[in-house]
């Protein structure tokens, strides 16, 4: 009996020890998984995105931003709310549009790189995941989204914006990374204000990779 307990024990150390290494050796290394998340989504060439924006305002959370896009090649169209006003924007064919929320007017801005540098994080969300280093990068674990399996990584890196790295600091980033393929999902940043350590809050949700958008100058 002593024989077959002790067998029965080393058979189950056994199975554990395999269920361990397999849960060791099916992570992947994070800063590799990151990298390749990150050159995946900037390969993209089109998608559809959304982004919310929160912000700690004396003492008091507002949504700032709350947008829907679609990027393809060059060209950019958001809907959605900035700062509690209805927008609706194009960029196409090097021109930037805006429609007046009154009388739905398309009006074309000239100085097209001006504009663009504006709602740059807007026209263009990959802009706010341009990082100069990665940092420490942590493997948290897995979980689905929507229903499908994703890695989920952390990471406090530097920052290639300048306009974020001019007024935020303390960068800290969840990465959401498709398992399937590897491609981020979904981001969320977090931030302190260098005027009053306030805090910001960045959500971004990607999907339709690759899908064709007909994004063309409205008519003026």
């Amino acid at each position: 009996m002593k024989k077959k307990g002790l067998l029965t024990l080393i058979v189950i150390g056994i199975v554990l020890l395999g269920w361990l290494g397999v849960r060791l050796l099916g992570r992947p290394a994070p800063q590799e998984l990151v990298a390749h998340g990150l050159e995946r989504l900037n390969g993209a060439a089109s998608f559809r995105y959304s982004m919310t924006e929160h912000q700690w305002i004396d003492g008091k959370e507002r949504t700032l931003t709350q947008i829907q896009g679609e990027k393809d090649g060059g060209n950019s169209h958001i809907s959605g709310q900035l700062v509690g006003s209805n927008v609706d924007m194009i960029l196409a064919g090097g021109a930037f549009y805006n429609q007046d929320p009154f009388s739905k007017k398309w009006v074309r801005f000239v100085n097209t790189p001006g504009a663009e540098k504006v709602f740059l994080a807007e026209l263009d969300p990959l802009s706010s995941l341009q990082l100069k280093e990665l940092g420490e990068v942590v493997l948290k674990g897995q979980e689905k989204l929507g229903g499908v399996p994703v890695w989920v990584c952390q990471l406090r890196p530097t920052v290639q914006d300048q306009v974020m790295e001019e007024f935020w600091q303390d960068f800290a980033y969840t990465l959401y990374i498709r398992k399937s393929d590897g491609m981020i999902v979904k981001a969320a940043i977090e931030a302190k204000s260098k005027a009053k350590s306030e805090v910001m809050h960045l959500t971004l949700q990607f999907a339709d990779f690759g899908q064709k958008f007909k994004i063309q100058p409205p008519n003026v």
